[in-house]
């Protein structure tokens, strides 16, 4: 859960950074890489950033569906951290999926753990509570 919350916060962070300081660049598919665990194809891209050449791994979407080599991809580069890029139109560097999902598994995790937690306080009250004996109760 902490985790989550704090890969939240860095995702933030850097889509901030590229909302203010960003600059559109022009990148070219250098490699297809073949499917992963997801089942979808990513292309390394390799784009320039203030005469520096970079290159990138990202899974295109939109008018990408299956990156081939030498398509021209838009990208938004960080001025200072070239290296933080994210494809133009996404919100977030990772993707805009990949952010709402992680938000929504960190909150559910959250009410879970707060939903069990009270669950196990409540029952050992209960049975604490049975195991004390009265003062009613004559010995």
């Amino acid at each position: 859960m902490g985790i989550g919350a704090g890969m939240m916060a860095h995702q933030w962070q850097q889509a901030e950074l590229l909302d203010k300081t960003g600059v559109r660049v022009t990148g070219v598919v250098s490699r297809v890489v073949l499917p992963t665990g997801k089942g979808q194809i990513s292309g390394e891209i390799a784009y320039t950033v203030a005469g520096h050449r970079h290159t990138v791994r990202k899974t295109p979407h939109g008018g990408y569906p299956h990156p081939s080599q030498g398509d021209r991809v838009c990208l938004e580069a960080a001025r200072e951290h070239p290296r933080l890029v994210r494809l133009c139109g996404d919100r977030y560097p990772d993707g805009d999926d990949e952010f709402p999902t992680l938000a929504l598994i960190t909150t559910a995790a959250s009410i879970g753990l707060l939903f069990v937690t009270g669950h196990w306080i409540a029952k050992r009250r209960e049975i604490r509570g049975a195991a004390e004996p009265s003062a009613d109760r004559p010995s």
